[in-house]
């Protein structure tokens, strides 16, 4: 009998030491420890544990008071991790379900800055670049006493001249083509959208190029000598200067 009781208190004993261990466990994984955990692991740069941490909190904790800072560092750790496509995502879900958190202009400023990070080369697709200059004029218009606007400014201009070189390439394209009334076409648009773009002058130029190979010699001197009195691109310059010689001694 003694034996039995024995064995009785030692499962007794177990099954509490078990109890305490669960109780221990659930505590450890309280919104406060998934978070101080994700942060710890963003700081130590193990961005996929970041995430991975972040995720728990705010699927598993909706009611916390920490979940549009997690959310934020959800975010973060996307962003950091070169990951831009599901920054967006996380960035916007910030955005949306969050919108009295502190975090919601940066958060619109980083939707723009993780389209800006995919931009391509100008020869290539410039759908991210749109986006970027769309999401960065939204910055600006929501939040016009940000310390960010100067560098989204910066960035719209670094959007701009993209999408002018992308338009001058596809002209240049179509001149080589032999196509020059679609490259004047496209050049004169890029005069039009992109007048405060470098590639403004290149355009100026290349309709000089135009008009002398359809033996408009007085339009392509125009354009040319407009070039050298306004554009202060040097290199551009000796290049007209050059065509101009030409085009005064009959070549």
């Amino acid at each position: 009998m003694r034996r039995v009781r024995w064995r009785a208190a030692l499962v007794a004993a177990a099954m509490l030491a078990v109890g305490c261990s669960s109780k221990q466990a659930l505590t450890l994984k309280a919104d406060e420890v998934y978070f101080a955990e994700g942060k710890k692991a963003l700081e130590k740069k193990r961005y996929l544990e970041a995430v991975e941490k972040f995720q728990q909190l705010v699927a598993g904790y909706p009611g916390s008071t920490m979940v549009a800072d997690a959310q934020h560092l959800l975010a973060e750790a996307y962003f950091r991790n070169s990951d831009y496509v599901s920054a967006v995502f996380e960035y916007q879900r910030l955005v949306d379900s969050y919108p009295a958190s502190e975090w919601v202009d940066e958060a619109q400023f980083q939707i723009a800055e993780s389209y800006y990070r995919q931009r391509r080369r100008p020869e290539l697709d410039q759908k991210e670049t749109n986006d970027a200059l769309v999401h960065f004029r939204l910055f600006i218009d929501d939040n016009p006493g940000s310390p960010l606007v100067d560098q989204a400014r910066q960035r719209i201009e670094d959007c701009r001249s993209l999408l002018a070189h992308k338009l001058f390439l596809s002209g240049r394209l179509y001149q080589r083509q032999g196509h020059v009334d679609a490259a004047a076409t496209l050049y004169q648009k890029l005069l039009q959208d992109f007048p405060d773009t470098h590639w403004y002058w290149e355009a100026v130029a290349a309709l000089g190029e135009v008009a002398a190979e359809k033996k408009d010699l007085l339009q392509a001197r125009a354009r040319w000598e407009e070039v050298l009195r306004e554009s202060r691109d040097e290199k551009l310059k000796l290049r007209v200067q050059e065509r101009l010689a030409q085009l005064g001694s009959g070549e």
